[in-house]
């Protein structure tokens, strides 16, 4: 039987006779007392449901009063799924929990809610760990698997493990794909999407800036930055920041802007006023400091004194290790927020407005939340555009039209003045595919609390997210076995 079963006011007779109710786990009696309901009932009741879950002869998805239940752990599987998938995880070797993002248990605290959104469509969801010392036993047993949803940290697999690891997972997902697996998300989605250069890519959607730069060294850099930097105002973004370092917003600093681009260029002398997005601290350098900044890092006797707390160095290991700089227009409307699409597949799940509070950046808990529903009037006009004119194309312009859409990811806007006095148009400033948080879950994670620590309220909230990402997976599937199954 399930042990974490909770029984809320109310019970109605579940279909088939077997049992009933909103159940949730570890309720005390004082709770229940409040909520009206008898122990006696609650025991009665949860041990008939979990009688009916234990035996796992189910074959489809769950009777509705089961499925919008609790549940704090992995429900059992079905007998007769159509098909098998996988929650993928690494521990990171000596690190509290297996890493920052995981609980007491070891698990991220969004991956068993993950897993049962597929359960409960009447498929079967494993959560599989991945041993960087075990790569030939995970590789061989995740075969029997139709797809895989990767929840690895990015930088994750390269901690504290034998060289090469990423690598060879890597290479272990693009052979999965090869046989006609999913996995969300791909290693190209994860490299082609995620990486800031998908900005130039999209440069031409009309969630796209046309004056999208990217520099792989430091020749390229030096050429393009004192020509745009001479010209506007511009934020330049390293491509592995994920909490806003190494995102500089940059303004020429006692010196006008030239009437058009490729007028004039920067001087190494020049002085140039910079904002850190992580933490909204300013910089003053000047245009040589912050090119050897970026590409030899403060220690090099031409960068300076900075304050930041990352080492620069953004261009090491070129192209192919990820080492690159986007160069993009400033948008002064950034002050207002950012509007984040939360997208599952293809579908819009909610539309959240990041408000910063205390300077530029809405990172980490520097910021307030807003959430909308999909066709909300609000941002009815970005959605159109973009789920109805740029996601149908958005696959092509990043080269990953063999590979799914991300099972969960974001695209974060960045408002600007339209072509109208008054209107409002929006660029794309990121995209997020890797492994995406749940945040109503994650809120938990770190330390010693787990899944049954979230209240019940988030936990429901966010079951509506991760109930989704199980249909649009079994609805992938369905498309890419059409005919064949």
């Amino acid at each position: 039987m399930l042990r974490s079963l909770r029984i809320a006011s109310g019970v109605t007779a579940m279909a088939g006779g077997a049992a009933a109710a909103y159940v949730y786990a570890k309720t005390s009696a004082d709770e229940r007392r409040e909520r009206g309901v008898f122990a006696a009932m609650q025991t009665v009741y949860a041990e008939e449901l979990g009688s009916f879950l234990a035996k796992a002869r189910y074959d489809g998805p769950l009777p509705g009063a089961v499925a919008h239940c609790r549940f704090d752990e992995v429900l059992p599987q079905p007998s007769n799924p159509k098909y098998k998938l996988a929650v993928i995880e690494f521990n990171v070797p000596g690190a509290k929990n297996g890493g920052s993002d995981k609980g007491p248990d070891g698990h991220r605290v969004d991956s068993i809610p993950i897993a049962n959104g597929i359960i409960k469509t009447g498929n079967s969801c494993e959560l599989v760990k991945y041993y960087d010392t075990k790569h030939d036993e995970f590789a061989k047993y995740v075969q029997k698997f139709d797809a895989l949803i990767v929840r690895i940290n990015p930088g994750q697999l390269s901690q504290k493990t034998l060289p090469g690891t990423q690598e060879r997972f890597d290479a272990l997902m693009n052979d999965m794909l090869a046989k006609g697996k999913l996995v969300w998300s791909s290693p190209a989605v994860q490299t082609q999407m995620g990486a800031k250069d998908a900005l130039v890519a999209i440069n031409q959607l009309t969630c796209g800036l046309p004056d999208t730069f990217a520099y792989y060294n430091a020749e390229e850099l030096e050429e393009g930055f004192k020509k745009t930097c001479a010209f506007q105002p511009r934020v330049i973004k390293q491509n592995r920041g994920s909490a806003g370092e190494g995102i500089w917003l940059i303004w020429l600093h006692n010196k006008p802007y030239c009437q058009n681009f490729g007028d004039s260029k920067l001087e190494d002398s020049d002085m140039i006023k910079m904002i850190e997005m992580n933490d909204n601290h300013v910089e003053y350098h000047t245009v040589r400091e912050f090119l050897t900044f970026c590409s030899e890092g403060p220690a090099h006797p031409k960068a300076g004194e900075w304050k930041s707390a990352f080492p620069g160095k953004y261009l090491d290991g070129g192209k192919a290790a990820g080492g690159q700089l986007v160069d993009q227009r400033l948008l002064p409307r950034i002050s207002e927020g950012e509007v984040r699409m939360l997208m599952v597949g293809d579908t819009l799940q909610m539309i959240i407005h990041k408000k910063p509070e205390g300077g530029l950046s809405a990172v980490g808990g520097n910021s307030a939340y807003t959430y909308f529903e999909p066709g909300c009037p609000e941002y009815a006009e970005l959605e159109a555009k973009f789920i109805g004119q740029d996601l149908p194309q958005l696959k092509k312009a990043l080269n990953i039209e063999s590979d799914p859409l991300p099972l969960l990811w974001t695209a974060d806007f960045i408002p600007k003045d339209g072509a109208f006095k008054g209107s409002t148009e929006y660029v794309v400033g990121e995209f997020n595919c890797s492994c995406v948080g749940i945040s109503k879950f994650q809120a938990v994670c770190g330390g010693t609390k787990s899944l049954a620590d979230v209240p019940d309220d988030d936990y429901y909230e966010a079951c509506k997210l991760t109930d989704l990402m199980g249909y649009k997976a079994v609805q992938m599937l369905d498309q890419t076995h059409k005919g064949t199954r």
